[in-house]
């Protein structure tokens, strides 16, 4: 059997799980269309979650790690950012990722979390989100403290490194140029639509090969999952998402906890160090060897972080 028929097998057993275990619906968003939403058929007895993913994602890169959850205990609702996945677009070119305001996904987060308190009830529910999804969470946090028991962020992204060779602080501004110049949803210079072909050796996100190739296997079977590079404006909206979360983490007032990679190339995580002495409530979980998308790494690392993310749902019971 060649590595294509293994991805498809494994695919349709992902699937089959996904159709028993979830109902999906649309619900509209707050930018405009509808989003696509995730409700588990049967919450845990313990925890209810809601994943907050990252840029580019969708809700199929994350079937794994919902059933990985699910068999340790915890109920997961999943959906897909506007502008993502299967939810609606803001512009009529599916693959630039844009945004017209960084609101748009925490107003969306908090529609979200309103249907799965409806479905089942709840008073509270618990965020589990990587990198882009950590910024949309942690301003949900600060918007809506009551609505959240406690908070694991993958990766936050709280500071972003780019490819450029100018400092951040000549690149704020031409990105801030840029939209009121009327090219807010343009590509931003140097990236352009979705490339179908990565090499697992240039990659910045796993070393684990056999996700690495599975998760590209996916974005290219499905026809709504690929997106190419963020637009000027989802980068200015980021920007400002960003320096409102360094600004204010300290109204977070729920126990958090972080996994974040050293050496991760995609965010500054020494950002995180930083923000997380500054609040009493946050602790912090380093892998030496991991990258950016903890969430799909080697066995070993998210072995340890489904662990850590048991407990620390259990100590906020």
């Amino acid at each position: 059997m060649g590595k294509q028929d293994e991805y498809l097998k494994r695919y349709r057993e992902q699937q089959s799980w996904y159709r028993s275990s979830f109902t999906e619906k649309r619900i509209p968003s707050s930018g405009g269309g509808t989003l696509r939403v995730a409700l588990p058929n049967r919450t845990s007895q313990k925890v209810t979650t809601v994943v907050v993913s990252g840029r580019t994602e969708y809700i199929e890169k994350y079937i794994e790690f919902a059933r990985d959850l699910n068999h340790r205990g915890i109920s997961v609702c999943l959906y897909d950012h506007c502008g993502q996945g299967a939810s609606d677009r803001q512009l009529e070119d599916r693959q630039k990722g844009h945004i017209d305001r960084f609101d748009t996904y925490v107003e969306d987060l908090h529609r979200v979390v309103g249907e799965l308190s409806g479905a089942e009830g709840l008073d509270q529910v618990r965020l589990i989100s990587h990198s882009m999804g950590g910024t949309v969470s942690m301003l949900y946090a600060m918007r809506h403290p009551g609505r959240i028991n406690s908070l694991v962020l993958g990766s936050p992204m709280c500071a972003i490194r780019t490819d450029s060779i100018f400092p951040q602080f000549l690149i704020k501004p031409y990105v801030s140029a840029a939209c009121r110049l009327g090219r807010g949803d343009h590509y931003v210079a140097t990236t352009g639509p979705y490339q179908p072909v990565l090499p697992f050796k240039e990659n910045l996100f796993t070393s684990d090969e056999v996700r690495f190739s599975y998760n590209r296997f996916l974005t290219n079977l499905l026809d709504f999952a690929p997106l190419g590079g963020p637009t000027y404006s989802w980068l200015h909206e980021a920007y400002k998402a960003m320096r409102a979360v360094n600004a204010n983490i300290e109204r977070i007032a729920i126990p958090m906890l972080i996994f974040a990679a050293p050496h991760d190339q995609v965010i500054k995580s020494g950002v995180i160090k930083r923000i997380s002495t500054s609040s009493e409530y946050c602790s912090v979980q380093e892998y030496d060897d991991g990258r950016h998308e903890l969430f799909m790494e080697v066995d070993r690392i998210r072995d340890d972080i489904l662990t850590r993310t048991v407990n620390f749902f259990e100590k906020s019971l």
